[in-house]
This record gives structure tokens, C-alpha cells and sequence, in this order.
């Protein structure tokens, strides 16, 4: 997190809120409340808002700054919607003048019906503005926040975890605090966006990545709440013994909250509230044994999950191994110059195929690790080559399919030692296509008996995602759906689509090897584990973080990022993978 040598915020700030559209009085005390939370004394219950708030003060020592409170300023309502229900972000920083003009964060906060410009894609904004008249002599600065209800627009996106994610792992969402899903995701989001505006309210104080979308204090940590956090997973959360509802944090008026993460500066790790809160704990229980009120231990342990093994495990069941052909069925419309992309990349996992380093034969060979920690001395690694294409250009099933119809298409390649990959083309719609997966992975038994019995093969499905969903699944060779808003980069093979199939059929390959009936390498729950690649999501080389691939390899001729040679002189970018032996994400540049 990089200083930028601009002014935070400093001084005695106040919060107002612009309600814009219909809240109830329940609606506004939730986020009033935890506004009033920021600065409350020491007696509030532990852990607190307060306590997670003066993590920010670590960046105003590196700053060298005063530091700033924050307290309840105004609430101002607009509650017949005096600017229409569909607003640009102009009427945002209009509604946002309607607070004090200096010594404030004015937040405007509007209500589920209401559209704003680029909501969805952003769960909300920070910015700064010119006061509208002279205020002592001069115009000054004031900070503005925006946050929409998204509870009917786009929970999956602004309300997790308490809504189902639009796509990733489809673990059950977590109960909300407040019982409000659209409020607490708002809570969520504001307490992000006032850690960012304390830190960088002008965009020119602490920050990293590109100023246009940069990762700040707590959007630098996407998805972090407690310790153990993984994609989706937010963490080890307190819960209400008597309403189910997951938080962090306590607030006043005895509210609970589930607030961010925060990138901590001075370890340059994500610093949350539960473990920041441990050694409190751990005091605690000292006592408690002390005067033997085993009751009290068992309660307090009681209101926190229990903690998944967040490294990649081995549930010993049999991985892919030996020699195996990767069979291709293409369904759909694909070009003879889409497929050699596909097939040319499948040619490259093999390391007898000659390349250039860093290669698509070089990443394969981090999948072997998992093979050497396996304790059986008939155990081989996996070694892949390109098997039979199919063509089905006519659609025999229909442009739309079912994942039973997917299991029937991949049946018709090899149904003992291969894996059959089902690629769909970019006007062939699947269930669940781009709602929670770009493609999946799993096992059938075949048809046809081996040796008297039927065998289980593998199976791959990947779509192309080009024109249904490419910020999902075309990413980083599109603009993200959401989140950091940083330029696409250039597709290696000139085609968004099928790099970013290439991507995906890399991600469940390793997946495939390590995990192939269920009961192999995943850490996570069964139904939705992280493997060996999708535990690493969004990384492509060091240096990555959310909204950035990492420092790749770029063509001086075409401009396109990669960062894996192929057979055939091609180029690529493979996802990252876990590398069990170190426990951290492996990447070849």
C-alpha cells in the first residue's frame, strides 16, 4: 500500500446521510447506528466497530498526519425522489452537496428502486468535490460516499455473505446481523468506502495499483471478515446463539455488524477484527479456568465457527494418473482456427512437446507435487496428450442445455482412462452458465464394460463466454463485471473468448487431476471445494492482486499478455496453482 503524499482526512469530521428514496425508520437506524459505532467508548462490547475503525490510524502514522474522529452528523431525507428513480453519477455528487461542504463525509445512500450509473459493476463510490460557495473566504474540498440498496438489483454481488454469489463456490449464505439483507450489505460496503475515503479522500493518499482503480484500505482485503477466509469463505465469524445471524463486530445499541478487512500497512497482510480480538480471548479464557466457570468457556466458543483447514486437502480417494488422451468435443459453431487454439494448448501440457520457457509443460509439472505427497509407490503422475476431436456442428441437442444433456455430449468420447472436454460455443446457453461457473468437472460411469465392469471417465465442460458473460469469464481479457475497473488486457490468440476458454479449461484440468471423483486434493466443502487452481483465484503472476492479473509477459509486437509458451509457437496465460508443499500460489513468472 503505497503513500502518494496527498492529505487524509484529519480533524473532527462529521458523517451526514442522504436517504434517498423510501427507508424505513428500522432501515435508517442500522446504518446510523454503526455511523455512531465509529467512535464509541471503550464500554461497548468487544470486538467493536470502534476497535476496527482505529486500524485506519496506522495509516495516519505512516502518514505522519493528525488523525481524524468521526461522529453522527445530519440525516437528511428525500424521500419522493426528487431527482427520479435512474440517476447518473452527477446527481449523486448533486445529493452529496446537500451536506455540510467542509469537515464532512456527506453519504448518500439510495434506497432499493432507486438505478445510479454503473451500480452493479460497483457497489459504491467515493469522490471529493468543490464546496458550492465560498465557505470562510475560499472554496473547499468535502468528501462524498455513495451506497445503494442492492438487495432486489444485485445481491449476489453487494450483499454477500448473506446472499447467494453471483458465481464462485455456491457455499449457503450467512444469516444477516440486522436481518436485513440489503441494509447489512450496505454496512458492508459503507464501512469499505470510509476506510478508503479516510485514507485517500482525494485520491492521492495511500492506495495501490492504478489511481483510476485503485485497491484501498479495506477493498485491497475482497472478502476477508475473520481469519481463515478463502474465496468463498468470509472466515471465522461470531454467531448469535439466538438468531443465527453471523457478524465481527458489536455496535451501539446493541447492534451486531460484519464489517471488512483491513490492509494493514505495517505487516502488509489483512488485519481482522477476530484476530486482532485473540489475545483478548485468550486472556479471557485464562480467567475463566481460573475460577473454573467451565459454562462460560464452552458458550464463548460456541459463538465462533470452527475453522475449516484452509490448506489443500487430501481426502484420499484416487487421482488421474498414467498416460491419458484429453479428447475434444466441439459443440456449436467453432472456426478450424478457434479449435487449433484449444487443441494446440492440450498438445502443450505434454513436457515431451518442445518449448520456450516459461511453458504450458512447465505449469503442468506443479500438479505432480500433489502426486509425490500421496503415499503409494503405484502412484504416477499424470501425463496428458491430445486424443480424438468430435464435431457436432448442428446443435444436436439444442442451443440450450441441461448439465444431463452436457454428461450425454462427453459421453461420446473415450469411457475409460480419458478426460472428455465439452466445449460450448459462444451461442449455446447452459444451466448455469455465467450465473456461478464459467465450467465444471466431474465424473460418469461409462457405457461400455472394461473387463466386466463399468468404469468411471472424467469430464470437462467449458463454454465461451465472449457474448454472455466475458467480465466473468473472460477476465483479464475484459472488463471485470465488477470491482476494480482497470483496462482489459490483450488476448494472447486475438480471441477474447477462447483465450478465456483456454484459461478456464487450465483451471479445471488441474482440478480434474488432483480432484477427479470428489475425494481427491480440495479444501473447502465437497459441493463446492477449492482446487488446485481455483484456490488461487485472479492470480497469473506475482504481484497480483484483486483487479490486477499480476506482472505478465508481454508480446513488444502484438501488445498481448501472457505467460506460457505453447507448441506450435503459441502463447498463453495459465492460472496459478496451489502448491501444497508451501501452502502459498505457484506461478511461472
Amino acid at each position: 500500500m503505497q503513500y502518494h503524499d496527498g492529505p487524509l482526512l484529519v480533524g473532527h469530521i462529521k458523517i451526514n446521510l442522504i436517504f434517498y428514496g423510501k427507508f424505513t425508520p428500522a432501515q435508517r437506524a442500522i446504518v446510523s447506528d454503526f455511523v455512531a459505532s465509529l467512535s464509541s467508548p471503550p464500554a461497548q462490547n468487544e470486538p467493536s466497530v470502534a476497535t476496527w475503525w482505529k486500524t485506519t490510524g496506522i495509516y495516519y502514522e505512516k502518514a505522519k498526519s493528525k488523525k481524524s474522529t468521526l461522529s453522527l452528523g445530519s440525516q437528511i431525507l428525500d424521500e419522493d425522489y426528487s431527482l427520479g428513480k435512474s440517476l447518473k453519477q452527477k446527481h449523486i455528487k448533486q445529493l452529496a452537496s446537500k451536506g455540510d461542504q467542509m469537515y464532512a463525509i456527506n453519504v448518500v445512500m439510495t434506497a432499493a428502486d432507486v438505478l445510479v450509473e454503473g451500480f452493479c459493476m460497483t457497489c459504491g463510490t467515493h469522490g471529493s468535490s468543490k464546496s458550492s460557495a465560498p465557505i470562510n473566504g475560499k472554496h473547499h474540498k468535502y468528501a462524498y460516499i455513495w451506497v445503494g440498496n442492492s438487495e432486489t438489483q444485485c445481491p449476489g454481488q453487494c450483499a454477500w455473505p448473506f446472499h447467494q454469489p453471483i458465481y464462485g463456490p455456491q457455499n449457503p449464505p450467512l444469516v444477516a446481523p440486522n436481518q436485513d439483507v440489503g441494509m447489512d450489505g450496505m454496512v458492508i460496503n459503507l464501512a469499505s468506502l470510509l476506510a478508503g475515503t479516510a485514507t485517500n479522500p482525494f485520491g492521492k493518499g495511500f492506495y495501490q495499483g492504478e489511481a483510476g482503480a485503485p485497491m484501498e484500505a479495506a477493498s485491497a482485503c475482497p472478502g476477508v471478515y475473520g481469519t481463515g477466509a478463502y474465496p468463498g469463505f468470509p472466515g471465522n465469524l461470531l454467531v448469535d446463539a439466538s438468531t443465527g445471524a453471523s457478524y465481527n463486530c458489536h455496535g451501539s445499541n446493541g447492534r451486531k455488524y460484519l464489517v471488512p478487512a483491513i490492509f494493514d500497512p505495517t505487516t502488509s497482510s489483512c488485519s481482522t477484527l477476530i484476530k486482532i480480538m485473540a489475545s483478548f480471548f485468550s486472556q479471557l479464557l485464562i480467567l475463566i479456568s481460573l475460577f473454573h466457570v467451565s459454562l462460560a468457556a464452552r458458550k464463548l466458543t460456541e459463538l465462533v465457527q470452527d475453522q475449516p483447514n484452509t490448506l489443500m486437502q487430501y481426502h484420499n480417494g484416487p487421482l488421474l494418473s498414467g498416460k491419458m488422451p484429453v479428447n475434444l468435443i466441439w459443440y456449436g459453431k467453432f472456426t478450424p482456427s478457434q479449435r487449433a487454439i484449444v487443441s494446440d494448448f492440450v498438445t502443450s501440457l505434454s513436457s515431451s512437446s518442445p518449448q520456450t520457457q516459461p511453458s504450458v509443460g512447465t505449469w503442468w509439472k506443479t500438479t505432480e507435487k500433489y502426486y509425490g505427497l500421496v503415499k503409494s509407490k503405484k502412484l504416477s503422475s499424470l501425463s496428458l496428450a491430445l486424443g480424438n476431436q468430435i464435431l457436432d456442428e448442428n446443435y444436436s441437442l439444442g442451443k440450450s442445455l441441461t448439465q444431463k444433456q452436457i454428461v450425454q455430449l462427453a459421453s461420446k468420447g473415450d469411457q475409460t482412462n480419458a478426460i472428455n472436454v465439452v466445449l460450448t460455443s459462444a451461442d449455446v446457453t447452459v444451466d448455469g452458465f455465467c450465473m456461478s461457473r464459467c465450467g465444471t468437472h466431474g465424473s460418469s460411469k461409462g457405457n461400455v464394460q472394461a473387463k466386466g465392469k463399468n468404469y468411471k471417465f472424467a469430464y470437462i465442460w467449458v463454454g465461451n463466454s465472449e457474448t454472455q458473460c466475458p467480465g466473468q469469464c473472460a477476465w483479464p481479457f475484459h472488463q471485470p463485471i465488477y470491482g476494480p475497473q482497470s483496462p482489459p488486457l490483450v488476448a494472447p490468440n486475438q480471441d477474447v473468448g477462447m483465450d478465456g476458454m483456454v484459461i478456464n479449461l487450465a483451471t479445471l484440468l488441474a482440478g480434474t487431476a488432483t480432484n477427479p471423483f470428489g475425494n481427491g486434493y480440495y479444501q473447502g466443502p465437497a459441493d463446492a471445494p477449492l482446487e488446485a487452481a481455483s484456490a488461487c483465484p485472479g492470480v497469473y503472476a506475482k504481484g497480483a492482486f484483486p483487479g490486477y492479473a499480476g506482472n505478465l509477459l508481454v508480446d513488444s509486437t502484438t501488445g498481448a499478455s501472457y505467460n506460457a509458451y505453447g507448441a506450435n509457437g503459441r502463447k498463453y496465460l495459465v492460472p496459478a496453482l496451489f502448491d501444497p508443499v508451501t501452502s502459498s500460489c505457484s506461478t511461472l513468472v
